[in-house]
């Protein structure tokens, strides 16, 4: 018995320690985000490349103290995106792959956006005691250039690593003509149109992003496939029975249910006879409390926008039945996103 009770006792202890360094790991996470986003400013990892260089020589080429950048880079070694011998700092794989400027599948753009909307979360408390967005001090179309360059691109880079799964999932071998409903960067009407030799797309989003989206899709080569048109998504018409198939990605989490049916209602008019809508979302389950992400975003769009939240499938299939779809299905892509495709 002495010896059940001293198993018990430390197991217990371990117990108690997890949880504690449970949420321990919750309370500094903001120091690893800092640490991250630090290195992207300096382009640290770009830096390096595929060599390796000591302290000295990063903070002689960062105009930084060598100091203070030793303990950053061996912070940057402690989470696995640096590593070190011989006193020489090299990139790991994912660094290499994802935070080298220039790299297909570069992430540094996304890092520093969610870096300009970390104020935003200060905000948290207050936005729950009135449920209203107090961050919020510009609408959409009010948005600084800069500001709005940056997103953009931003959206960009988080697009590129879903464009293959979105490409494999979404059977547009018969469609035509595509219509990318606040398509940002049109990444995705860029990759569809790459995968399906006889589609073209239009790409409609604010005035202040389609000359944006105009140099993506010249830098892709495709401005003889692809074009833009400049719009408001509630208030402007998107045509009638002219295209075979609408993708509204990333979009209806900032709207209420009201202006989602409003939108998917104006896709099907804009719709040929069996069309196909997709919807492509971070999807809550029937709970709104997995996944994890989801539930998380649901708060940023609580803080961000002006009526947005995460969404479940429930609700995304409800409202396109609302708006006469019908032959809903879910497919699941990865990275915490999810299409639900309805037919006209």
């Amino acid at each position: 018995m002495p010896a059940l009770r001293g198993g018990m006792f430390i197991e217990r202890h371990i117990m108690e320690y997890k949880n504690v360094d449970y949420l321990f790991q919750l309370s500094y996470g903001y120091w690893k985000s800092h640490v991250l986003i630090t290195a992207t400013d300096f382009g640290i990892f770009t830096l390096i490349g595929e060599g390796r260089l000591s302290a000295g020589e990063v903070a002689q080429s960062i105009h930084a103290d060598e100091r203070a950048t030793e303990m950053l880079l061996n912070a940057l070694v402690s989470l696995d995106l640096l590593t070190i011998r011989e006193k020489r700092y090299g990139n790991t794989q994912t660094s290499s792959l994802h935070l080298i400027k220039g790299r297909p599948l570069y992430m540094g753009n996304a890092i520093r956006h969610l870096n300009n909307i970390m104020d935003n979360w200060t905000m948290l408390r207050e936005t729950v005691e009135t449920g209203k967005a107090v961050s919020l001090t510009n609408l959409p179309e009010e948005a600084d250039a800069s500001a709005v360059r940056d997103f953009i691109t931003a959206m960009h880079d988080i697009a590129s690593l879903k464009t293959e799964p979105m490409c494999n999932n979404v059977d547009l071998k018969n469609a035509r003509l595509l219509l990318d409903v606040a398509g940002g960067p049109g990444t995705y009407s860029i990759a569809l149109a790459k995968a399906n030799p006889q589609l073209n797309a239009v790409v409609f989003d604010l005035k202040q992003v389609t000359p944006i989206t105009h140099e993506f899709i010249r830098d892709a080569g495709m401005e003889g496939r692809i074009t833009t048109q400049a719009g408001n998504c509630l208030e402007d018409s998107f045509g009638k029975e002219v295209y075979d198939a609408i993708l509204v990605s990333n979009l209806l989490h900032i709207y209420n249910p009201e202006n989602n049916v409003k939108i998917l209602k104006k896709c099907r008019d804009a719709m040929k006879d069996n069309g196909q809508v997709i919807i492509h979302e971070f999807v809550l389950d029937d709970t709104k409390t997995r996944p994890q992400f989801a539930a998380l975003f649901s708060l940023n769009m609580l803080i961000g926008t002006q009526e947005g939240a995460s969404y479940s499938e429930a609700e995304y299939r409800a409202w396109l039945e609302e708006s006469g779809f019908h032959h809903i299905k879910r497919v699941d892509l990865g990275y915490d996103s999810s299409i639900i495709i309805g037919r006209k």
